[in-house]
């Protein structure tokens, strides 16, 4: 059986689609964030770091180097197997998981994820079936946008990306080295110098939230609101605390 967006949306956050039922009595979802209302008075949020621009310029170009991608996705459509093309790259188009979220509500249940998060996220299964490119304008773009990329990577050559994008992208010390493709691993090229071998990575950027995210459950319910947290705030609150 083919897969579906519900399905990887589900057995990400282990949910079914058909969870939500009635409960949850609207869905809307925007840049780096799905908002509901469950139960008639719980707000909830499921927010995600927005992709970067390079990042949406490595999939798009991934996607319109393959025929069968290019040509679905310029015909409006968003099959599923393109998470795959995502996760080669890094990146993740479909939630991987829950410590990929910050969940938010506006109820009490501190225990643990509360059943309004988790009609939720069946609720973004679900829309994920009805309209796959909701989960991409959670991750950052719209619709018409991910297509005109993909367009545009077409026309460049069947998504084979700039040789100057590269050299710009090289890691400090390694620019004017030989570069080798590596698109079996998802990136884009590779310094082979002995000086970028053995020199250490850049860390990583912070995590991109759009602005503004969280705001509807902070003012349903003002204070500490994250049934969800990265265990770096949990720990820097520990400390704080002295625990």
């Amino acid at each position: 059986m083919s897969q579906t967006w519900s399905a990887l949306v589900g057995a990400a956050l282990g949910v079914s689609a058909d969870d939500a039922g009635d409960a949850v009595e609207r869905v809307a979802v925007r840049p780096g964030e799905v908002l509901a209302r469950v139960g008639g008075v719980h707000e909830t949020s499921l927010i995600r770091p927005v992709l970067s621009d390079g990042d949406w310029d490595r999939a798009c170009a991934a996607l319109a180097s393959q025929p069968v991608f290019r040509a679905r996705l310029l015909a409006g459509e968003l099959p599923p197997a393109t998470a795959r093309v995502f996760g080669l790259l890094g990146l993740a188009l479909a939630p991987r998981g829950w410590a990929d979220v910050v969940a938010t509500c506006s109820c009490d249940g501190w225990e643990g994820r509360c059943s309004h998060l988790s009609a939720t996220a069946s609720a973004l299964a679900r829309e994920a079936d009805r309209d796959p490119f909701t989960l991409a304008r959670w991750a950052g773009r719209e619709r018409r946008d991910l297509m005109e990329r993909v367009a545009a990577f077409s026309v460049q050559g069947n998504g084979a990306a700039p040789d100057r994008e590269v050299e710009q992208n090289a890691p400090a010390g390694a620019r004017g080295t030989e570069w080798i493709p590596l698109s079996e691993n998802g990136r884009e090229a590779a310094a082979v110098s002995a000086t970028a071998f053995w020199s250490a990575p850049e860390p990583p950027a912070p995590p991109r939230f759009a602005p503004s995210v969280g705001a509807r459950v902070r003012a349903a319910a003002p204070g500490a609101i994250a049934d969800e947290l990265p265990l770096f705030a949990r720990g820097k609150d520990a400390r704080a605390k002295g625990e």
